[in-house]
């Protein structure tokens, strides 16, 4: 049993370190990227023989609007009870037009593929993505159906801080 116990641990102090390797490596990235010291390119280049004028990210509203009508709140019949909230207008908020966009894109590559690829959509993205929009500090925390807080408050995105010291 001590073997067993002492195995456990290792196992556990070798995932730690493996996790704060990667934290630290990502906190670096990160640095240079805020810092400057390397660019973040969100449009790789295109290949020069691709004739096509439309670009994949780039943000269709009226399409993604119609999508989580039709495929999110139009399947979605629970009702919400407690604290968790939803928005009839949620295309207002940025941080839900973000998920909601990261989810069709999702979607549009595993909504077609065979067997079990549409169950891992919605294990892996689509209830992660409700439970956070939903959530009772989500984004919709201050909304209600007949009286909204947005509307007196325009969204003001989170601060951030400088990871270096600028002076």
């Amino acid at each position: 049993m001590s073997n067993d116990v002492a195995r456990t641990l290792a196992e556990l102090r070798a995932r730690v370190d493996a996790l704060e390797a990667w934290r630290a490596h990502q906190s670096d990235l990160l640095d240079d990227l805020i810092n400057g010291d390397v660019e973040l390119n969100l449009h790789p280049p295109t290949d020069p023989s691709d004739d096509s004028d439309s670009t994949p990210d780039a943000l269709d509203e009226h399409a993604l609007i119609e999508w989580v009508h039709r495929s999110v709140a139009g399947v979605i019949a629970r009702p919400l009870r407690g604290e968790l909230k939803w928005c009839p207008v949620w295309w207002e908020h940025p941080e839900a037009v973000l998920r909601f966009e990261a989810l069709h894109r999702a979607w549009t590559e595993l909504a077609a593929e065979p067997g079990v690829a549409l169950s891992l959509w919605i294990r892996d993205h689509l209830d992660p993505c409700l439970r956070e929009l939903l959530n009772p500090l989500g984004p919709f925390a201050d909304c209600s159906h007949n009286e909204r807080y947005r509307t007196l408050n325009p969204h003001t995105p989170l601060p951030t801080l400088p990871t270096i010291n600028p002076t």
